[in-house]
């Protein structure tokens, strides 16, 4: 019990009963900048994957940044615990459509669900302070729930960096200009936000000429260039047999018919050739399905089943090849690791994945398999076609250093901070 003690600095209001206090533990005095991180929870894992890739590097750049993530995702405690990252689980909920949700699990009417969310988000706004309120992907949150915390920051902590990070595609452009036309993202990026930081590069997709935004906005923007990832140091890195091909699907919402139609033929043929399939379902494939395929991989060989994989680099690095959906965390590791990879990328409800892997196929960073071609002799054709091939690393014309590049940025805020807190202190 070395953080929580009684009779210490600040009093903790009770009720009937002595005040608890709370000693400041010591690592905290040394905190210098608090990031609050909102996290896009609507589906899936990426959203996580990315702001917990952010948060990894900057604590590394940066040792007195601390991170706050908000989200409603229950999947954070799958991942491994980073120093100074705490998060705030909002009320989970369920994608229906686009733009369209409803309560996951507390039979909360929508109206209501927001509500709750967004309170929480602006109370802890409140009581968090944070010097940095980093967005991810939904600029006002879901359904808007973070215009009222975004709005209070600029009116009671002015001098709080609010930043957008976007991945390089979020869709059609037809479908993004509509749907933000509708919500008045073109505005609220012009009037709430300091910086616009897209995870991509202008020369594949430049989303402040293909989404027309106006010029007040695009001169916030700046490219940081791809979210790629170093190679992990984890112990199962270290066995790289090359003879795996994995087999991922994201966080499993929609991967099931990839995984079926590979189970069909592919799996077979490539444990003929001798090599073993991994399979990753994903925590958010319907668990009927997920005990299904378990229950078939458990009779065949040369194949293994995993419902989620925390370190997916590892997983990478040991494979010959991987076969995959379009995700964007998914093609930045393999990117990353110089893999070889068959793309299968989800072409509904948006066309982000068919988009970006069709730019990417078009650098030779990718083999791109149609959603609209996936049959079982197909897949298994094209996935023995790129096994037969002498063995290689892909060497893909990528700017694959985001990471260090937001990590720069949050260390220039660092600095800032610390000479502000001088400047005061002088004073």
């Amino acid at each position: 019990m070395d953080d929580l003690t009684y009779g210490a600095e600040r009093k903790v209001a009770t009720v009937g009963m002595e005040a608890n206090t709370i000693a400041p533990a010591e690592h905290n005095r040394q905190v210098s900048m608090r990031v609050m991180a909102y996290c896009h929870d609507g589906v899936g894992i990426g959203h996580l994957r990315r702001t917990l890739n952010i948060c990894e590097r900057v604590g590394q750049a940066v040792p007195g940044a601390c991170f706050l993530i908000a989200t409603g995702t229950p999947y954070v405690p799958l991942f491994e615990d980073l120093p100074r990252v705490d998060y705030i689980k909002l009320p989970a909920l369920t994608k229906i459509s686009n733009g369209v949700y409803r309560c996951k699990s507390l039979g909360l009417s929508p109206a209501q669900l927001m509500e709750c969310r967004s309170a929480l988000l602006l109370q802890t706004a409140l009581h968090y302070e944070p010097n940095v309120l980093l967005v991810d992907k939904a600029p006002l949150g879901v359904c808007g729930e973070l215009l009222e915390t975004i709005k209070w920051l600029r009116s009671h902590r002015p001098e709080t960096r609010i930043i957008y990070g976007m991945r390089d595609i979020e869709d059609d452009p037809q479908t993004v200009m509509a749907q933000w036309e509708k919500d008045a993202i073109p505005q609220a990026l012009s009037t709430y936000f300091d910086e616009i930081w897209v995870y991509g590069m202008q020369s594949l997709f430049d989303p402040a000429l293909e989404y027309q935004l106006p010029p007040e906005v695009r001169r916030k923007m700046t490219f940081m260039g791809y979210l790629g990832r170093a190679r992990c140091d984890h112990a199962a890195a270290s066995s790289k047999s090359g003879k795996e091909v994995l087999v991922t699907v994201g966080g499993g919402t929609d991967g099931l018919p990839v995984l079926e139609t590979y189970l069909q033929s592919a799996a077979a043929r490539v444990g003929e050739a001798g090599y073993r399939s991994v399979l990753v379902g994903g925590p958010d494939l319907p668990a009927d399905d997920a005990r299904r395929l378990r229950k078939r991989v458990r009779r065949m060989r040369h194949v293994t089943w995993k419902d989620f994989e925390p370190c997916m680099s590892c997983r990478i690095q040991r494979a010959r090849l991987i076969v995959c959906m379009g995700g964007y965390n998914t093609l930045c590791e393999l990117a990353s690791l110089r893999k070889p990879a068959l793309v299968i990328p989800r072409t509904h409800p948006r066309q982000e994945q068919n988009m970006r892997a069709t730019l990417w196929a078009r650098q030779s960073a990718v083999s791109l398999f149609p959603r609209q071609s996936l049959n079982a002799d197909a897949l298994a054709d094209r996935i023995m076609q790129l096994l037969e091939q002498a063995p290689r690393t892909t060497t893909p014309r990528l700017d694959l250093d985001g990471l260090d590049r937001v990590a720069e940025r949050f260390r220039a805020f660092s600095q800032e901070e610390r000479a502000d807190a001088t400047a005061v202190h002088l004073h």
